[in-house]
């Protein structure tokens, strides 16, 4: 049987021994982290009753002789390990019995913050089964909600639960397709207190904040698409969906892009040097050396088939049944196979 600790447990309640700290959310880890070291380590002590190790380069002796050291003039003594999945290759059985058998006085936390742990192993399940796993997952509903509203509030701002539900949705949050995390929401949420300006987060400013972010997600999905990862252009078209961004739009990118790089093919395969068709494409010298770079990914012969084919996509856009997100969506992944 799995067993999960709750994160919110560890506000809750005095803790002690050995706990793994993983999950989705980094932030909440973070913030866990911070809290258990202001409960448990006195200030001004840190030296002696903080201790924080790389997995990578830590050995089972030079760990289990720490977790041996007793706290000075403190009730606890704290020790962090970052790079849980790395250590938990080399642990003995030995280990084990070691953390079943550690001192009151200790806590002992390992911490998976690239949520690389694997669950089929020994060390996930010695602290699962003994419920000392501690999950920091993506938030749904009503905690992506509270969380939302308490860092406005926090920060001196009202906004209202109708806004609140808006901005959780365009930022796309909630969505199972989309890699973002509430470090993310966050910076979304910094932004939006930078444009305001009133103490208040309404609908205008959210649309101004996300529309900024759709340019920046404009870049990431023509760097994806050129990159030919068709598993990250997806995520990052379905992002820009999510943000309103207009298919006629995105679709104009491609195009633009895929003319920049026959123009380039084109060009230096007639012995233009790299200002010289620099100049000649218009563009300047970083997104030059983009196209310069990505051009190694495709064959001209298919470059010049596939633009003939967005050429013609307004008629293709008029006459099928499909809806122009899913012949996007077929394009996307013809030209990243």
């Amino acid at each position: 049987m799995v067993n999960i600790l709750q994160y919110r447990e560890i506000y809750k309640k005095d803790i002690s021994g050995a706990f793994l700290f993983y999950g989705y959310e980094r932030l909440l880890m973070d913030n866990a982290i911070e809290y258990v070291k202001k409960k448990y380590v006195s200030r001004g002590m840190e030296t002696f009753n903080l201790s924080l190790y790389d997995g990578n380069n830590l050995t089972e002796d030079k760990l289990m002789s720490s977790c041996e050291t007793l706290p000075v003039m403190n009730d606890k003594r704290v020790i962090f390990v970052k790079g849980a999945n790395a250590f938990s290759e080399s642990v003995t059985k030995e280990f084990y019995k070691f953390l079943d058998n550690i001192g009151e006085f200790l806590i002992l936390v390992f911490l998976d913050e690239d949520n690389k742990i694997d669950k089929t192993k020994t060390f996930y399940k010695y602290f699962s089964k003994n419920n000392r796993a501690i999950e920091f997952p993506k938030l749904s509903g009503k905690d992506i909600f509270n969380f939302i509203e308490g860092y406005l509030v926090r920060k001196g701002f009202d906004i209202s639960k109708s806004d609140i539900s808006y901005l959780s949705l365009k930022s796309g949050y909630d969505s199972k397709n989309l890699d973002m995390t509430l470090y993310d929401l966050k910076n979304e949420l910094d932004k939006m207190l930078v444009l305001s300006e009133v103490k208040k987060i309404d609908r205008e400013v959210i649309d101004r904040s996300m529309t900024q972010n759709a340019d920046s997600n404009i870049f990431n999905f023509l760097d994806a698409l050129c990159n030919k990862n068709t598993e990250k252009s997806l995520m990052e078209f379905k992002k820009l969906h999510l943000l309103n961004e207009p298919i006629e739009r995105i679709f104009s990118m491609i195009v633009r892009q895929v003319r920049l790089l026959i123009m380039y093919g084109d060009l230096k395969s007639n012995g233009y040097k790299d200002v010289q068709a620099m100049n000649y494409m218009g563009i300047k010298q970083y997104e030059y050396s983009k196209i310069s770079k990505f051009s190694h990914n495709f064959d001209l012969k298919f470059l010049y088939q596939f633009y003939e084919k967005l050429l013609n996509i307004d008629e293709y856009f008029k006459t099928t049944q499909l809806s122009k997100y899913i012949l996007l969506e077929m394009l996307i992944v013809e030209f990243t196979k």
